[in-house]
């Protein structure tokens, strides 16, 4: 047995998230059945990402251990073939025995779109979430300032319960170093966060963090969306960050204009990956 690497896409609209769910359709459940279809055996399946019902992906990172003599490319059709057009995988790779999806990942990057107009775009309401309230893209981005860097993000996130199976966006709710069995926490290392317009409706939020609790990158967008419609000043994500205080945070952001697009991993890492 061989570990492989699979970058995928899918449509997150098709499936009740991403782990295995026997009584509704998941991305792994997919994948899985996929898998065992090919190889005759279970083929347990381990993402970078536990992504929630309704959430995209472009750049969701899988492992998984097959046949020595898989025939990569190959694969990769099987795959395709049986998990298409919802599922794609996009790359596919050999890597190290001790190579991890989630816990070898250094972070993870989300992208966040809002369609702001009076009326909903058809072709966009699936990718994005439609906002009628004028937002202003500075207050949005001043807002950016006081999440980055290191904190407890215990005002955006879902606590987690004692001993609960790892529910998350981007990685095991946890110690943030991805090690189970350590201390639940919500401190997280934020990256990059930033806001850009696109025309006239699109507005796009990237951020990228050494993992996301639940509900982290949805709750935040709510309260932007909140600070640029001028229902709340921009100050106010300061204070949240400050007060870790669920209940004074906004809305959840609805899930369909969120994708995880890419997943970092140490440069010693992603050397073991090959095709041969």
């Amino acid at each position: 047995m061989r570990r492989v690497r699979l970058v995928v896409a899918y449509n997150g609209e098709s499936f009740h998230g991403f782990a295995v769910n026997p009584k509704v359709n998941t991305v792994a459940g997919t994948l899985s059945g996929a898998l065992q279809q090919i190889f005759q055996r279970n083929i347990p399946v381990v993402s970078a990402g536990r992504t929630d019902a309704g959430v995209h992906a472009t750049g969701q990172v899988i492992s998984c251990d097959v046949d020595a003599d898989t025939v990569l490319p190959t694969l990769r059709k099987q795959l395709n073939s049986l998990c298409g057009p919802e599922i794609i995988v996009k790359e596919i790779s050999w890597a190290s025995n001790d190579f991890h999806a989630r816990f070898s990942a250094i972070w993870r990057h989300y992208q966040y779109f809002v369609y702001n107009s009076d009326f909903p775009d058809p072709f966009k309401v699936s990718s994005s979430w439609h906002v009628m309230a004028p937002l202003n893209l500075n207050a949005m981005q001043l807002a950016c300032d006081p999440i980055i860097g290191t904190h407890d993000f215990s005002a955006f996130c879902r606590r987690p319960k004692p001993d609960s199976e790892p529910d998350l966006e981007g990685s095991e709710l946890g110690d943030a170093s991805g090690e189970p069995g350590r201390e639940k926490s919500l401190r997280r290392c934020v990256m990059v966060a930033n806001w850009r317009q696109h025309g006239d409706c699109m507005f796009q939020f990237d951020i990228r963090a050494n993992a996301f609790c639940h509900q982290m990158v949805r709750s935040l967008v709510g309260t932007f969306v909140e600070i640029g419609a001028r229902k709340r000043p921009s100050s106010d994500m300061m204070s949240l960050v400050r007060s870790g205080d669920r209940a004074e945070a906004s809305q959840l952001a609805p899930p369909q204009g969120l994708f995880l697009t890419a997943v970092g991993y140490p440069a010693d890492v992603t050397a073991t990956f090959s095709d041969s």
